[in-house]
C-alpha cells in the first residue's frame, strides 16, 4: 500500500507540465547563473540534513522488495530525487557548516541518479549510492552546485510540495514525538519558497511576477515560523503557524491556478 498521499491543501499547482532536466554537468538547469542566498535566514543546515536522512528512510523501506517498489505512487522516485538534490545544492552553498556540506555533491549526484532511474535494480542502486554519500563514502562527484532551478514548475510544486506538505502535517498531529521532523519538513518547505522565486517566467502569468515572490515570501515566512515554534516545543503555535501556510498556497491558487481552487473549493 502506497503511504505517500498527495495533500492538494497545500501547493501552488498545475502551472506548467514539467519534467527533470539531467542535461549539464552543474547541479541545476542550465542557463541559470543566480547568486545563492543566505539559507540560514529561512532554513538551518541542521534541519535541511535532518530531511535528508528522514527522506532517504523512507526511500530505503520503498525499495525494500520490488514489489514495494512497484506499490509507490507514480513519479515518487523522481520527486524524491528532486527534492534531495535541491536540499543537497543548499546544504553545499549554505551559510552554515554540517556534516553534510563536504559531501553535497555526491549526494545531490545520487539523487539526480535516482531521478533518473528507470526500473527498480537502478532505483535500489540509487538509494545505496545515497546512503554512502550521506556517510561520506560515496563517489566523487564532478561538477559544480549551483542555486538554481532542479525541476520544472509542476514537478516542484504538483509533486514536491504536496508531499512534504504531507509529511509536515502528519508530523504535526504527533507533534510531541516528531516535533524534530516538523521542524526538519518545515524547512523544506522554506527552501522549496526560496526555490519558486526562480519560477516567475514559468507561470500562466509572468507578468503579475511581483505577486508570485510575495506569496512565495508569504509561505516561506510561515514554514519558518513552524520550524521555529517547532524547535521551542510549541506545539499550538506550530499548529497556527501550518494554517498560515496553508492560506499562502489557497491565496496563491487564486491568482495563478483559479481553476483548481474551483475545483477544490475546500481545499
Amino acid at each position: 500500500m502506497t503511504r505517500f498521499q498527495v495533500s492538494l491543501g497545500l501547493a501552488i499547482v498545475g502551472v506548467l507540465a514539467g519534467a527533470l532536466f539531467l542535461g549539464t554537468s552543474a547541479l541545476t538547469f542550465a542557463g541559470d547563473d543566480t547568486a545563492a542566498p543566505k539559507f540560514s535566514t529561512f532554513a538551518s543546515a541542521a534541519d535541511l540534513a535532518a530531511e535528508v536522512k528522514f527522506l532517504v528512510a523512507d526511500l530505503e523501506k520503498a525499495v525494500a522488495e520490488e514489489d514495494e517498489y512497484k506499490s509507490q505512487v507514480e513519479d515518487r522516485f523522481v520527486r524524491d530525487g528532486n527534492t534531495i538534490t535541491l536540499i543537497a545544492i543548499a546544504l553545499g552553498l549554505h551559510d552554515q557548516a554540517s556534516p553534510m556540506k563536504p559531501h553535497a555533491k555526491a549526494i545531490a549526484a545520487a539523487a539526480r541518479k535516482l531521478a533518473a532511474a528507470k526500473d527498480y535494480a537502478a532505483t535500489k542502486q540509487a538509494v545505496d549510492d545515497l546512503k554512502a554519500a550521506i556517510s561520506g563514502k560515496g563517489a566523487a562527484s564532478t561538477g559544480e552546485l549551483q542555486w538554481g532551478k532542479v525541476a520544472k514548475l509542476n514537478g516542484l510544486m504538483k509533486n514536491e510540495v504536496p508531499n512534504i506538505n504531507t509529511k509536515l502535517k502528519n508530523s504535526l498531529r504527533r507533534f510531541t514525538k516528531r516535533a524534530a521532523e516538523v521542524s526538519a519538513n518545515a524547512a523544506t518547505m522554506a527552501l522549496i519558497a526560496e526555490n519558486a522565486k526562480l519560477y516567475v517566467a514559468d507561470t500562466k502569468k509572468p507578468e503579475e511576477g511581483k505577486k508570485w515572490l510575495a506569496f512565495a515570501a508569504q509561505m516561506q515566512a510561515a514554514a519558518c515560523d513552524v520550524a521555529a515554534k517547532a524547535h521551542a516545543g510549541d506545539d499550538t503555535g506550530a499548529k497556527a503557524a501550518m494554517e498560515d501556510l496553508d492560506k499562502s498556497c489557497h491565496d496563491c491558487h487564486a491568482v495563478f491556478n483559479p481553476e483548481k481552487q474551483a475545483v477544490n473549493p475546500e481545499k
